[in-house]
């Protein structure tokens, strides 16, 4: 029978053109630069870089070439953003099920991300004096030549969140490792770096010793990193040790206040974006900060100090707070070294995939503060980075 000979013929009418024209759209999207594809839903959150697509001999033989290319292809089909959120909504509204890669759900709805929760329930008895002295040597060569030049150096260690909520996750989550060397590894590490002389902020012994101090968790429910109240209580402590270092105010510090609103927002819910459904769970509580600055950022050195950070996800927060809130308008972050330089008010990515030409700059810094998570200490190349940068490697 014919599509128009249907009892309704102008709803199917339209069915039968949208599948006729889809082969074209495909091809369109195919053809056309990033950006002007056509895409029937929202756009998926976390959605990585493709693959190039590179024709060789090589490449047919191990099968990458028809990998990269299948994929092309069904990136291209307008319907996916919308037919994967369908699926997605499905499982999740029907049977709690997530679809979204290395994202684990815990009790009262907590979402963390897996690589945290391995990292967490795999330390051993000692670990932390054991990645110290890895990293001591490196530390200290990178400190010696800021103080040399009369910069200040910090070294910051931010909190995991399995470490400072484990009870939402391990009910459900094979944990083999002892509660002792869950909870000696941070003490034993940053007591180690004080030993050999490290100036360190231990944010994350910080943040883990105000747990039930506050009215809302420092860890939104739909995220894995800090929240606003978290990061303000680092930052708070981080500008009074760069202060006490350099004997004077180099960034005014400020007293500040919050309060709870919904829904979340932002980072709030970086991971309950990742499930791609349609009404994702953001009904939790997080904190919102007004912040109280002691001077204004016209005076003072603060504007103009050449100052950098290096270091994972959880910099972006605090960098963002010293940049409006403590003045240091010219504070660069060079996310993992090399991934992405960021700043600017609003803060924001200012340069991709970075050179080492690009990280020379780090040389002339008159702050410089290197922030680790303590689900990775001692275990990130970025150090190494800064080492070369300076030549000290």
């Amino acid at each position: 029978m014919s599509c128009f000979a249907l009892t309704r013929p102008m709803p199917r009418l339209l069915l039968c053109a949208s599948l006729a024209l889809s082969p074209l759209v495909t091809a369109w999207n195919l053809a056309v630069a990033p950006g002007r594809e056509i895409k029937i839903g929202a756009k998926l959150a976390g959605v990585t870089a493709e693959a190039p697509v590179i024709l060789s001999w090589s490449s047919l033989r191990d099968g990458s070439f028809q990998k990269a290319a299948a994929s092309r292809v069904a990136e291209a089909f307008a319907f996916r953003p919308l037919l994967i959120r369908i699926n997605n909504a499905i499982r999740f509204e029907l049977f709690g099920a997530l679809t979204a890669p290395q994202v684990v759900s815990g009790s009262k709805g907590q979402l963390i991300g897996q690589s945290y929760l391995d990292e967490y329930c795999s330390r051993a008895e000692n670990r932390g004096i054991s990645l110290a002295a890895g990293i001591i040597p490196k530390l200290r060569a990178i400190q010696d030549y800021y103080r040399e030049r009369g910069a200040v150096f910090v070294y910051v260690v931010s909190p995991s969140k399995a470490a400072h909520m484990p009870e939402h996750f391990l009910g459900s989550y094979s944990c083999p490792s002892t509660p002792a060397a869950r909870a000696q590894l941070v003490p034993q590490y940053v007591n180690a770096l004080r030993d050999a002389g490290i100036e360190v902020l231990d944010g994350a012994g910080l943040i883990h010793a105000a747990k039930g101090r506050y009215d809302i968790d420092l860890f939104p429910q739909g995220g894995e990193h800090w929240n606003d109240l978290g990061g303000a209580l680092v930052v708070s402590a981080l500008v009074k040790q760069i202060n006490d270092r350099a004997s004077r105010e180099i960034a005014p510090p400020f007293t500040f206040t919050y309060a709870l609103s919904r829904p979340a927002r932002g980072a709030d819910r970086e991971l309950a974006d990742l499930l791609n459904v349609f009404f994702p769970p953001l009904g939790y509580l997080t904190p919102k900060v007004s912040y109280i600055r002691s001077a204004a950022c016209g005076q003072g050195e603060a504007p103009t100090l050449n100052a950098a950070m290096v270091g994972s996800s959880f910099s972006h927060l605090p960098a963002s707070i010293l940049i409006e809130q403590n003045c240091l308008s010219a504070l660069n972050v060079y996310y993992y070294a090399k991934l992405g330089r960021f700043g600017g008010v609003p803060y924001r990515e200012l340069q991709r995939n970075l050179s080492d030409a690009d990280l020379a700059a780090l040389r002339d810094a008159g702050l410089m503060i290197i922030e680790e998570n303590e689900a990775f200490v001692g275990r990130n190349r970025y150090v190494d980075d800064v080492l070369r940068a300076i030549g000290r490697f």
